[in-house]
């Protein structure tokens, strides 16, 4: 079984916004049950609360660490796990690169990145060890992967999370089953000779277009290299292009609904393995909400009035 550590300091900084409304993706239980999934204000809600409550634990160890909002990576939210199958969203976004780039200018610019590059490397430590705890060590959740990834009981991370959820074991462990739906979905999906099959066909679409690439990751590959070195708008032009040329083998293939059937039948299949761990997480944020929505009203109201955020 692969074990999986938890990830450096650039990385926890986003995943502390992300990892606070991992939700799930089945269908919303009743109006007001216990497990129903939370939906998406109520998630931008929890995600605040932990910023808020990872910020004043950081200052009360002495270190710098901004509330800030997820990164919205405009335009590139779709996601073509099994190759682009929209001719149109490809004409207009080709691989999305041009959203990719705005939304690394954005995560270079975050002032948490910016403040942990400016320590000093002892200082770096430091800061580190208060925000991620000083081992991944204490959690330890098997993701439907099959993955084992760890954390530790300790640092900021944890500590916001113990406030708001309070079973942090728990919490840990429907929060690594969430992050990891789709990623096992896509594994079966991706091994399934049906969808194997339909790939050959799409490859052979694309030879006939002059593009000789087996599969859609090669395509991607291609594309990147293609447009390594060249100017925005030449980088732009020549991923379109290929883009385009991959929906449409994708939609003139079977390529585009076979993935799409499988995608859903394998969806299923993985959230009724994890179902009890998907309304557990459900449980634990909705149990969390009336702090997190204390939470955010003080540090709100002391933002607006110049106060303490405290």
């Amino acid at each position: 079984m692969r074990r999986l550590r938890t990830a450096p300091v650039a990385a926890a900084l986003a995943a502390a916004v992300a990892l606070a409304g991992c939700g799930g993706t089945g269908a919303p239980e009743r109006a007001g049950a216990s497990g129903a999934e939370p939906d998406a204000g109520q998630v931008r809600v929890l995600a605040r609360a932990e910023q808020i409550l990872i910020s004043r634990c950081m200052a009360a160890r002495g270190f710098a660490y901004a509330v800030t909002e997820p990164v919205r990576e405009e335009g590139a939210a779709r996601s073509f796990p099994y190759g682009l199958d929209d001719v149109e969203w490809a004409r207009a976004h080709g691989y999305g690169g041009r959203a990719e780039r705005a939304a690394a200018e954005a995560r270079a610019a975050d002032p948490n990145q910016r403040y942990f590059h400016r320590l000093a490397a002892r200082d770096r430590a430091a800061a580190r060890t208060a925000l991620m705890g000083a081992s991944p060590t204490g959690l330890s959740a098997t993701s439907p992967t099959g993955m084992t990834l760890t954390a530790s009981t300790e640092g900021c991370i944890a500590h916001a999370q113990r406030s708001l959820y309070g079973d942090l074991a728990a919490w840990f462990r429907a929060k690594v089953v969430a992050m990891n739906l789709r990623p096992a979905q896509e594994e079966r999906v991706r091994r399934d000779p049906r969808f194997v099959e339909a790939v050959g066909r799409w490859a052979a679409c694309m030879k006939e277009a002059g593009r000789p690439y087996a599969s859609p990751a090669a395509s991607r590959q291609a594309a990147a290299a293609l447009t390594e070195g060249l100017a925005p708008d030449r980088a732009d032009a020549a991923e379109t292009a290929l883009a385009v040329t991959e929906a449409t083998c994708a939609t003139s293939t079977p390529l585009g609904q076979v993935s799409q059937a499988l995608d859903r039948a394998y969806g299923e299949e993985v959230r009724a393995r994890h179902r009890a761990d998907i309304t557990l997480g459900h449980r634990l944020q909705n149990a969390a909400l009336p702090l997190a929505e204390r939470v955010v009203s003080q540090y709100d109201r002391a933002t607006s009035s110049g106060g303490s955020h405290d």
